[in-house]
């Protein structure tokens, strides 16, 4: 019974591996992702790169893995693009060495390949979750505390905020053996101390605390400062500097110098590596009109091609037990990393083929046609969990008929109608922006005025609402928009 007990916590272990393998794999975006592959073929060595130019031992993908939208409609009680009993479908107590190489499914189609292939932007420097994870490598960690790590690691946002609960981090990890919220806590912390002080915060008052228990101790007023993130948060936001004052019973100079304290910290520390605006990345996907039918593909770069080497395989039955062992570890990592690749492709193209199939008036028609869509959307078509469709979509973009977006983009929030119809923010958007793009320079469209006409189209907005939707697309307000000629 122990032994038994034995091989299947083994086993739990082998899929919680995995699956964190996999998950985090499904967050990079194609740059990082390219830098992960490389880093692989350069530390297993039974993984090699295959110019997919000159490679044809096995077959293109057929049309057939890449169905239209309009066949992409999930099955009932269609298993999810990533789950526990997906992975564990790969025997590796007989590990083999013919196992088809991984070739991203963008091959399928040279034509579609050859407008995208060029980068439209040059992305440089290290993502977040590398550095994190390059340091949490010199830490001696038990296993379930690596997988609980990595599990925080890859659910960071742009922001390095993390977004997820507990209950949210057991669902990624084994559900069997899931840790208690004083065990995930333990390995926060861990994490928490790598690299940027404030990282894997999980709101703004951690995040700032987090930095202020970094400084040096004997900072000039650092106690003060504690103090009003830790209690008086809400007040600062709110500039009630006289109750403040009064609270922590000090005068008004020496707290202008507390609130500098304050406003020198980074409320996003996660975006000092993450790419500026001028720093845009190749598409992931593209949408394309074929046959009457939008079909969405992947794309990938030529060179991309990885396989599992044959130069090793006389070794696999080494009488030398480390020789032997040391290949079949190998060899079960570089199937596990094809694995994973391709169910990172299998997630992304078939999250993406439903956004675009609930989008079909933005192909159409651009941002006008944006309905309200939100991750539970996507995330119950497809049987997945929302952290699940959050991933992919995380740094992945689409090139469309309208141009080059953000796959995110495409989640908007609904706004009610007068007629009980629905309509996204993103599409409100669109029409204040059309509204105002063809006003008159000597009689700019007042705010008011953009919410009647919104409301005589059926949409019910607030002015405030207007307000801050011009300002997110950066219009200045109509007195500033007057021409004086």
């Amino acid at each position: 019974m122990k032994h038994s007990l034995q091989i299947r916590q083994s086993r739990r272990l082998q899929l919680n591996a995995q699956l964190t393998q996999s998950l985090r794999l499904l967050q990079l975006g194609r740059v990082d992702l390219d830098l992960e592959i490389q880093n692989k073929l350069e530390t297993n060595p039974l993984l090699e790169g295959v110019d997919s130019l000159n490679y044809s031992d096995d077959p293109t993908p057929s049309e057939e893995e890449i169905e239209p939208l309009t066949q992409t409609e999930p099955e009932p009680n269609q298993e999810s693009p990533i789950t526990e009993s997906e992975m564990i479908l790969t025997d590796y107590d007989s590990l083999h060495w013919d196992d088809r190489p991984y070739r991203p499914h963008s091959e399928s189609s040279h034509e579609f390949r050859a407008e995208t292939d060029q980068p439209m932007w040059h992305d440089s420097g290290q993502d977040l979750r590398t550095r994190l994870l390059e340091e949490l490598a010199l830490h001696r960690l038990s296993r379930p505390d690596e997988l609980i790590a990595h599990a925080l690691i890859g659910s960071l946002d742009d922001r390095g905020y993390l977004p997820i609960n507990y209950d949210e981090l057991r669902s990624i990890l084994d559900p069997t053996d899931s840790p208690s919220d004083k065990e995930i806590d333990s390995v926060l912390h861990l994490v928490q101390s790598l690299y940027l002080p404030g990282i894997a915060a999980r709101d703004l008052r951690e995040c700032l605390m987090l930095q202020l228990h970094g400084l040096d101790k004997q900072t000039a007023y650092i106690e003060d400062a504690k103090k009003i993130v830790s209690n008086h948060l809400d007040r600062l936001g709110k500039h009630q500097y006289t109750a403040l004052e009064k609270e922590l019973e000090i005068d008004q100079s020496r707290l202008a110098k507390v609130i500098n304290l304050i406003q020198s910290l980074n409320p996003k520390p996660g975006e000092e590596l993450t790419p500026s605006v001028d720093q845009a990345i190749s598409p992931d996907v593209v949408v394309k009109k074929v046959d009457q039918e939008w079909v969405v593909r992947l794309v990938r770069p030529d060179g991309s091609v990885i396989r599992i080497s044959q130069d090793y395989r006389h070794y696999q039955n080494s009488s030398d037990k480390k020789t032997s062992e040391y290949i079949k570890n190998h060899l079960q990592d570089a199937q596990w990393f094809i694995r994973s690749l391709e169910q990172r492709d299998q997630t992304i193209l078939k999250v993406t083929q439903t956004i675009v199939s609930m989008q079909l008036d933005f192909m159409a028609s651009g941002d006008m046609g944006v309905v309200p869509m939100t991750l539970r959307d996507i995330a119950n078509q497809l049987d997945i969990h929302e952290s699940t469709v959050s991933r992919a979509i995380d740094q992945k973009n689409i090139l469309t008929p309208h141009g080059l977006f953000a796959l995110k983009h495409f989640f908007s929030a609904s706004l009610g109608g007068s007629n009980g119809s629905q309509t996204s923010a993103r599409a409100a958007q669109a029409k204040i922006r059309k509204v105002i793009e063809s006003e008159s320079a000597q009689q700019p469209v007042s705010d008011n005025q953009l919410v009647a006409m919104l409301n005589e189209d059926g949409i019910t907005i607030a002015r405030r609402t207007v307000a801050k939707y011009r300002e997110q697309m950066k219009i200045l307000p109509a007195a500033q928009r007057r021409s004086i000629t």
